[in-house]
């Protein structure tokens, strides 16, 4: 077997082309820079070089795993490094430290505190109430083995990290808890843990005035009142989706209230169908038909959450999308005078949208010609029916304009009846009958006159 199959060097140089030496060369040049770049003062900085500044932190283990994105980049904005010189000792309770340069001996077990959970040899917090090594390893059941855990051993070298990004109190006169001394003349970078602390403050208010925005931009919050968007923002968590992501599908109670930040979401309805594949025989088909979008500053969710009634259509991301969310537990434990002012003002999510609209737009944009959902032959149907009743009332309509016609012609021709001569009218009636009649009407004139 190859020596350099287990070798991560290796494989490092084989995607860099680059040695290891020359990585670490590279690395040394960088921490030159980065630490000329600390010594400026922060307004003299340029965009580059706070962004220089960013990318660095992040590369630190110590505070990665205790830091957001935000909090790197509010610290990368102020932070500068200090300079210490060989023997000075360094009690850090008041700030958190990365070594830069140099090296810097504990003088006690625990010399740093992290925010978040770390592995244990990190000895992040005292395990008792005693603050200095001796007491600690009096009473400890360990102590047997003070010799190979005893912190005078330790060594930390560039880019390990020491302090606390809490204020603590500053320890007792004689203790050596937190207390470093320098090995030799070092670079430190410095966190203040006050300045973290306001950091976090800001961050606090930025988040809830965020959080409030959100909700008050939404069409069903426009008008509600500060201590109901209050009740809404304390359960508000944020989450990140990709395009394409299915939130809920039609017929699923969904698991929470979402308010979209950014991006949009599209609507669909499931339709089931008949499609003809051969000759006069059909096949059930579902096909899913695009309803609409959720834009930015819309809600949805409120009405299936609070009264536990399956969502009416399925509602997939159309790009990234950034939501506030409130999940249901959350929802329903929210005092009755809030539930009731969201039920109030909530609508459900396209709920307007009847099968008769579904199936319109199903026939405006489906392409399939094949594909008949059974209530697009219901509405066929109608569409022949309200067809046949139109033609029949236009014959309706033409048999009364007739009529009335004709009975217009019979009351004229009977007015001029009424004007003309009787004995005219007797004479055209009878002016075809036999030669008898004729002088029986001679007769009737002559006698007349």
């Amino acid at each position: 077997m190859d020596d350099n199959f287990h070798n991560i060097g290796f494989y490092i140089r084989d995607i860099h082309c680059q040695t290891s030496a020359e990585l670490a060369l590279q690395f040394k040049d960088k921490l030159e820079e980065f630490i000329t770049v600390l010594k400026k003062l922060p307004i003299h900085r340029s965009h580059a070089e706070r962004r220089f500044v960013y990318k660095m932190m992040k590369t630190m283990p110590d505070l990665s795993s205790q830091l957001t994105r935000g909090d790197f980049k509010a610290l990368s904005q102020n932070i500068t490094s200090e300079t210490w010189v060989k023997g000075t000792t360094v009690i850090a309770n008041e700030g958190f430290y990365i070594i830069l340069k140099g090296s810097v001996q504990p003088r006690s077990k625990v010399y740093k505190k992290m925010i978040e959970l770390v592995p244990a040899d990190f000895l992040s917090e005292p395990s008792s109430e005693y603050l200095s090594e001796e007491e600690f390893f009096q009473e400890n059941p360990l102590a047997e083995y003070h010799s190979f855990v005893y912190p005078h051993y330790i060594i930390l070298g560039p880019w390990n990290g020491f302090g606390t990004l809490i204020e603590l109190p500053e320890p007792k006169l004689g203790s050596n808890l937190y207390s470093l001394i320098m090995e030799e003349d070092c670079e430190l970078l410095k966190i203040n843990a006050k300045e973290y602390a306001k950091i976090k403050e800001e961050q606090v208010k930025m988040e809830k005035l965020t959080r409030e925005q959100l909700i008050h931009k939404c069409p069903y919050y426009r008008n509600w009142p500060k201590l109901s968007v209050d009740e809404l923002t304390v359960h508000i968590k944020w989450r990140r989706y990709p395009p394409g992501h299915v939130l809920v599908k039609d017929g699923e109670i969904i698991s929470f209230v979402a308010y979209i930040q950014s991006g949009f979401c599209k609507v669909y309805r499931e339709v089931i169908g008949l499609m003809k594949y051969q000759l006069r025989k059909m096949k059930k088909k579902r096909r899913r038909v695009f309803m609409g979008k959720l834009q930015e500053k819309e809600s949805f969710g409120e009405i299936s959450v609070l009264l536990q009634i399956p969502f009416t259509c399925t509602i997939i991301t159309g790009s990234e999308v950034e939501l506030g969310i409130i999940n249901a537990e959350d929802m329903l434990e929210l005092d009755w005078v809030t539930r009731k002012l969201v039920l109030q003002t909530a609508e459900q999510t396209f709920g307007y949208l009847t099968d008769l609209s579904v199936t319109i737009s199903t026939f405006q944009k489906v392409a399939d010609t094949r594909f008949l959902c059974r209530t697009e032959m219901m509405m066929i149907m109608m569409m022949m029916m309200m067809t046949v009743t139109a033609v029949v009332l236009v014959m309706m309509t033409m048999t009364i304009h007739m009529y009335i016609a004709l009975c217009g012609l019979k009351m004229l021709s009977t007015q001029l009846v009424c004007e003309r001569d009787s004995a005219s009218i007797i004479f055209h009636f009878l002016e075809h009958r036999t030669e008898s009649s004729r002088r029986k009407v001679t007769f009737l004139r002559s006698h007349k006159e």
